[in-house]
């Protein structure tokens, strides 16, 4: 028994030092099978995302470039959305930004209309760190029917209940004061009712 435990602990270990950060971007295949999609594929920004200026169908927000497979926005970058609107989705996106800095996710973004009616995910600055980079954090928003969850790193932060269920609109990174730096940004659509 004594040998046992030394192999599985000994194999965990081997695990957890072989094991790398997944790369970015990329759908699992348990993902894939759940009906994920990407809605940033790691390289090109003008793919399926426009400026939020009223008018902007194509991708002219100033601020925004990539690196490392990540979209970075730096300090003052306009706001981006995506060209799709949706109503019925879970988000996730993986983000980090320096101490100090704010951003937001807003869904239901309408800037065709004269009431906007978007949401606001506020995203959460990283803590300080003594040494090494920043860690990057996963938002998750969940609107489903009547109800609304966030979730930061696994855990519900808020939840809130929907009025219009038939409100859709369009998904929008905001980087405040940034920068801030976004990657596995991930939807998946739930079905009619």
């Amino acid at each position: 028994m004594k040998n046992f435990c030394l192999t599985v602990s000994m194999a965990a270990l081997a695990c957890l030092c072989g094991c790398k950060e997944p790369e970015p971007n990329v759908l699992t295949s348990e993902e894939e099978v759940r009906g994920w999609n990407l809605l940033w594929d790691g390289d090109d920004p003008t793919n399926g995302w426009a400026g939020v200026s009223a008018g902007c169908s194509n991708f002219t927000a100033r601020g925004w470039s990539v690196a490392n497979r990540a979209l970075l926005a730096s300090a003052g970058a306009d706001p981006i959305r995506t060209v799709v609107p949706y109503k019925d989705f879970d988000l996730k996106v993986d983000y980090r930004m320096a101490p100090g800095a704010s951003g937001r996710i807003l869904y239901f973004h309408n800037a065709e209309t004269n009431v906007d009616s978007s949401v606001a995910y506020a995203l959460a600055s990283s803590p300080q760190e003594k040494q090494g980079p920043l860690e990057w954090q996963t938002a998750r928003i969940v609107a489903r029917r009547t109800s609304i969850t966030h979730w930061l790193n696994g855990q519900v932060i808020e939840r809130k209940t929907r009025s219009d269920v038939d409100l859709d609109g369009r998904i929008v990174l905001d980087p405040g004061t940034g920068p801030v730096e976004f990657r596995n940004v991930k939807i998946r659509l739930f079905g009619k009712w």
